[in-house]
């Protein structure tokens, strides 16, 4: 007993806390020496007698999501679970979501469990054995869950740190996007609409500014390249050339000695053709949002005076 109880605990560990029915039942765990190892507090049930984890085991969200999915038979962790296990940013957290391909609808307590009709949906196996949406899938199926905004702040995440590509995104989108299958419609909108040429940098508040201004007036242009004469080209988040108003975004990258100097050097070329650039910092534009469009905005109705503009 001693033996197959240090085994069972090894598997355990492994296995972030959790211990399976099928674990028990291969160590020759009878129904009754499973009952008495929870009497005696060397085992608590997870799930439906079917996932039990060690009493002193304290489960991080990553294993109520495995305890779910190891607890329903071809289940795969999918939605906001997914997102938080691949890192998607600013989608909600804490919230235990799987998927089920079929028509059986079981339930768990404190699990969302959703029936799906992907005709051939993209999973992916952990390092644990449990099943997951690769991220591409999950911004499909998050797609219903958030607005316009998180949705693509949550693409644009993606693309960053490689998760997906624009082909295997719209490869993806070519198959699931269909009339009437929840989310299909903002996906498309978002996702299947962004222009396949914007930058795939974009931090967060970079991005909120930048729709903030477009929604605001549709002059405004992302990424947009001034060429130096005899150099190079800049290219700045968002401008209105029409005024030769620039605006970026400056983070943590631009606090740097050699970066600040960048940053000037780049602004004098600018200012030598015209432009003005303005550089409110990530922080201004997750705290103070609103002042700051309208400190842009004020800018640009001077400089549309200046530039005559109508």
């Amino acid at each position: 007993m001693d033996d197959k109880l240090s085994l069972l605990i090894k598997i355990a560990q492994q296995r972030s806390g959790l211990v399976l029915l099928d674990d028990l039942k291969q160590l020759s765990f009878s129904p009754s020496a499973i009952s008495r190892l929870v009497s005696r507090g060397i085992l608590r049930r997870v799930h439906r007698g079917t996932v039990y984890a060690l009493s002193d085991a304290h489960l991080n969200f990553e294993a109520e999501i495995a305890a779910a999915c190891f607890a329903v038979a071809d289940s795969w962790a999918s939605g906001v679970s997914a997102a938080q296990y691949w890192g998607i940013r600013r989608v909600p957290k804490g919230r235990i979501e799987i998927s089920v391909n079929t028509d059986f609808h079981p339930n768990l307590t404190g699990v969302r469990i959703r029936r799906v009709n992907l005709p051939e949906p993209e999973i992916l196996t952990s390092i644990h054995g449990w099943s997951v949406s690769s991220p591409q899938q999950t911004l499909f199926e998050i797609a219903l869950e958030v607005d316009d905004r998180t949705l693509l702040s949550a693409y644009e995440d993606c693309l960053n740190r490689e998760l997906v590509t624009i082909s295997g995104v719209r490869k993806f989108g070519s198959r699931a996007v269909k009339m009437g299958r929840h989310g299909s419609s903002r996906f498309r909108r978002v996702i299947l609409g962004r222009p396949d040429e914007l930058p795939i940098a974009m931090s967060h508040p970079e991005l909120e500014l930048v729709q903030a201004l477009e929604e605001r007036d549709p002059r405004w242009q992302r990424q947009f390249p001034i060429e130096i004469p005899g150099s190079h080209t800049i290219h700045v988040d968002i401008a209105r050339p029409d005024i030769k108003l620039g605006v970026e975004v400056d983070g943590e990258l631009h606090d740097t000695v050699v970066a600040i100097h960048s940053d000037k050097l780049r602004d004098m070329q600018a200012a030598l053709l015209g432009w003005q650039i303005l550089r409110p910092t990530t922080g201004d534009v997750t705290d103070h949002l609103m002042e700051v469009i309208s400190m842009i905005s004020r800018t640009a109705t001077q400089r549309t005076l200046q530039f005559n503009v109508a």
